[in-house]
């Protein structure tokens, strides 16, 4: 059984040297992936450019941007037998406009940055696949020190992406490293699991992603 995690940051260029990006290690998605291997399944790493990477799965590929990482998924997905996409990458909601990407810009003059929202690729996923009987598994980053505030942006996810499970946390427990806390919300039922550190989370949605691909292969 095949599945592809995408993970880390992507980076919106600004000229040749310079981009925005965001705090995204890419470690949550790679200890995903090392989980995922540990039972016998056939995983893709899709990886931001110096994010953590997975030195176990079979196959690895990097991406910049947003754009190259929509080009990336629309090829590995089409007509493809991923069973199952975990999309943890952590995709700028922005892009800049009137680029330099062969050039440089002066230093030392006053510069204004036009940027452009870039559209949700998670909304895109199952589209890619054919729409077919894919086993999707999004992040929400929540910035809300309300609980009631982050399940419904959880749940909003869950309902737009058509994903069946939606991990969220918040950006409040983002320096509290191995004792982040994860809420896994699932499509079709009030349930909602908890687990503190990347490591808990990985090894429990490793369990959920194989026990659902199996009920599918019935």
């Amino acid at each position: 059984m095949k599945v592809l995690v995408t993970s880390g940051a992507t980076r919106e260029p600004i000229d040749s040297v310079r981009f925005i990006s965001n705090l995204s290690s890419g470690r949550t998605g790679a200890a995903i992936c090392d989980a995922l291997v540990a039972r016998g399944l056939d995983v893709t790493h899709v990886h931001g450019v110096d994010s953590a990477v997975s030195i176990r799965v079979g196959r690895r590929e990097a991406f910049t941007d947003h754009a190259s990482l929509d080009s990336i998924l629309r090829r590995l997905l089409r007509d493809s037998d991923y069973g199952a996409v975990v999309h943890a990458a952590a995709v700028g909601d922005f892009a800049v406009a009137g680029t330099l990407p062969d050039g440089k810009i002066e230093s030392g003059q006053e510069l204004t940055v036009q940027l452009q929202p870039t559209q949700k690729i998670i909304d895109r996923i199952r589209g890619y696949a054919g729409d077919h009987d894919l086993l999707l598994v999004g992040f929400k980053l929540t910035h809300d020190p309300d609980a009631a505030a982050q399940a419904r942006a959880a749940r909003e996810l869950l309902k737009r992406s058509r994903a069946r499970f939606v991990v969220q946390n918040d950006v409040s427990t983002l320096a509290e490293g191995d004792e982040h806390v994860f809420f896994v919300h699932e499509n079709g039922s009030a349930r909602v699991r908890r687990y503190v550190g990347r490591a808990r989370l990985a090894i429990a949605l490793a369990g959920l992603i194989e026990e659902q691909l199996k009920r599918n292969a019935r």
